[in-house]
């Protein structure tokens, strides 16, 4: 006994840690791994140059390939379970005496001659062919599960894929955008940098007030903290791409460089319902959804598989060496039948297992598409708003490169200008962050709709190709299916403004005001209509000025624009303090500042006038291609199926 516990407690298990040298050799592994068997940057990455690229090297998704191959191999073992078994046995048998008894005599008494028919030692062999029928229907109805368990990993691929395309489109263009502006804003932040350096000296000289300069300093510091969160938004995007197609991290890469005013997005003139029928089709969420109820399905089918009698048969041919026997080889045969009868008792609790587990997968399946329905809706609602959002910060940009050429080319000098000019590139350069980000986003909308509609970007059996065929086929099928869902945008045709004769301004002076208003409007794209001529807006501009003061003269100046039916478009009031006595210049600078109060409606209107609403679609109709409904039609419709779906589900419920 204390030999055992000797023996069994030398066997026990202990913890056994993995030394350092381990570990650094396996980070060391891993890194190569990851990295050293891609194909190394040539040129600088387009769009499909990178979903390419994801495709092959991307890592989460190749661990979505190894699941699909993984539940391929489960299915290669099922199928050998559907075969027979063949069992080859051996043995051996020993023992230190003879195996003597007694027999008994056919009078029924006890023989007294003790008798052995086994030897001490003797070995064994046998050969046995055996085949169940129910493990054999069992099996059968579990492989076509697996079958289906397969199918459902490669919709989980194709899953994985689509997602992959959508998150390499997002981070490629905020990755292009990172690499145009980020040395605009290093350059900038160098500018403001140097305007707080000699914001020190001018204080350390006591040149300006105390209170004035380090208003100017804690201003600068305002547009250092805005740079900078902007700059990390950037750097941050920049890395990102690099995570998605694999790249080691630090390592350096160029995107294809792209135009920095790019033309108007797309128009989606898809409706909402052919959307709708392509993400019923195509989505993968659905598929698998039907493979889960083929499942299922068959769960229920083998458990009331398993109600049946056991039917056996085998076959088999046996040796024994011992010599005492009289035939030491012979063939065996047999069957044997088993069924228990208390299962039988379980039969209606298994049919109600299965048609509770046919309802929830049911339910689930509708919640799913209801999903996909608004998915579908949702994805075109906010590919027209980011678009709508995108110009609006084209607008933006436009006017703050206006702003910084005006302060630019300003004969003035001093503090507060220098201030102003920083302010406004600093503005003008986060506007251009934004437009680009937005316009990022909007490219993201794209790959959202796309996704939306569960399209494969690439056939699954082309991602083993070589690169440039990938390439090709991503270029191809993307602009193909961009083709047939969208169109080319219209510019916004601008309808002529007349300016009406301005109030409050001598006489002398209204030529001044009136073509430095004609100027701006016109470089705005914005027609200026000729006295007496038709237009579609109108201009309505009045000055009052106030006595003179101290400081100057006060002007109170209201702009008031309405269209041609006598809507009112903007009524705003503005007030500027002009150094007496007024001149010429001073009376241009209030026409350009009233120009630019009317450039955004102006524009805005004209947006309004080229799309205009059209009746919201009803949910039963028949697909019909063209038209763009607006987000409210959308939305609406949106609504209406999710109620039908959730009716649906509730009724299904309810069964």
């Amino acid at each position: 006994m204390l030999g055992t516990a000797f023996a069994v407690s030398g066997c026990a298990v202990r913890p056994l840690a993995i030394d350092d040298d381990a570990h650094r050799q396996r980070a060391q592994d891993d890194q190569h791994r990851l990295y050293d068997d891609q194909e190394a940057l040539t040129q600088p990455l387009t769009l499909a140059d990178a979903v390419a690229r994801a495709l092959r090297y991307n890592m989460d998704y190749r661990t979505r390939l190894m699941e699909e191959a993984a539940a391929m191999g489960q299915l290669d073992l099922a199928n050998f379970d559907l075969l027979p078994r063949l069992t080859a046995q051996a043995g051996y048998s020993w023992r230190d005496n003879d195996s003597f008894g007694y027999g008994y005599t056919p009078a029924g008494t006890i023989s007294t001659t003790p008798s052995s028919a086994v030897e001490r030692t003797h070995h064994t062999n046998n050969v046995t062919f055996a085949w169940n029928v129910l493990d054999f229907g069992l099996s059968y109805v579990r492989a076509k599960q697996l079958a289906d368990q397969s199918l459902v990993a490669e919709e989980r691929r194709r899953k994985a894929q689509q997602n992959l395309l959508l998150d390499v489109r997002t981070a490629w263009w905020r990755a292009e955008a990172a690499q145009r502006l980020l040395p605009q804003m290093d350059a900038l932040l160098h500018d403001v940098d140097q305007a707080a350096a000699r914001a020190r000296v001018i204080e350390t000289r006591k040149l300006l007030p105390p209170l004035q300069i380090v208003a100017y300093r804690r201003s600068l510091l305002d547009l250092t903290q805005q740079l900078v969160l902007r700059r990390q938004e950037l750097e941050q995007a920049r890395l990102e791409f690099a995570q998605l197609v694999n790249l080691r991290p630090g390592q350096d890469f160029q995107v294809a460089a792209v135009a920095a005013d790019q033309p108007p997005m797309p128009l989606l003139n898809t409706r909402p319902e052919t959307l709708e029928a392509l993400a019923l089709e195509h989505r993968p969420e659905l598929r698998e959804e039907a493979y889960r109820a083929r499942i299922g399905d068959l769960e229920g089918r083998k458990q009331m598989l398993a109600l049946l009698p056991s039917l056996g048969f085998d076959v088999g041919t046996n040796y024994d060496s011992n010599r005492y026997l009289l035939n030491n080889r012979w063939a065996s045969a047999g069957m044997n039948v088993s069924f228990n009868l208390l299962k039988v008792f379980s039969m209606p609790a298994v049919k109600r297992n299965a048609a509770a587990n046919a309802r929830i997968d049911e339910s689930r399946r509708l919640a799913v598409t209801a999903a996909v329905l608004a998915q579908a809706r949702m994805a075109a609602v906010r590919y027209a708003l980011l678009n709508d959002e995108l110009t609006v910060w084209n607008d933006a940009v436009q006017d703050d490169s206006r702003i910084v050429g005006y302060l630019s080319a300003s004969n003035q000098a001093g503090l507060e200008t220098e201030l102003e000019l920083i302010r406004a590139r600093a503005r003008w350069m986060i506007s251009k962050v934004n437009r680009d980000l937005v316009h990022a986003n909007v490219q993201g909308a794209v790959g959202r709709l796309y996704n939306s509609l569960g399209i494969d970007p690439l056939p699954l059996e082309m991602e083993s190709s070589a690169p440039q065929a990938l390439v090709a086929a991503l270029e191809e099928r993307l602009g193909k299916w961009e083709a047939e869902h969208f169109a080319p945008a219209a510019l916004p045709e601008q309808q002529p403004v007349a300016l009406a004769p301005v109030a409050g301004v001598p006489k002398e002076a209204r030529a001044a005001f009136n073509d430095a208003m004609a100027r701006i409007l016109r470089l705005s794209k914005i027609p200026v209509a000729a006295a007496g001529k038709p237009a579609a807006f109108k201009v309505d501009t009045s000055i009052k000025l106030q006595p003179p003061g101290a400081a100057g003269q006060v002007a109170r100046m209201t702009i008031r624009l309405v269209d041609a039916t006598g809507k009112v478009l903007l009524e705003a009031e503005q007030s500027s303090t002009l150094v007496t006595p007024i001149g010429q210049d001073q009376w241009r600078a209030l026409g350009e500042g009233a120009a630019y109060r009317l450039v955004t409606p102006l524009r805005g209107a004209a947006r309004r006038a080229t799309v205009a609403p059209a009746p919201a679609p009803a949910v039963a109709a028949a697909p019909v291609s063209g038209g763009t409904p607006s987000a409210q039609q959308l939305l609406g419709a949106a609504d209406q199926v999710k109620a039908q779906v959730s009716h649906k589900i509730d009724a299904a419920k309810n069964k």
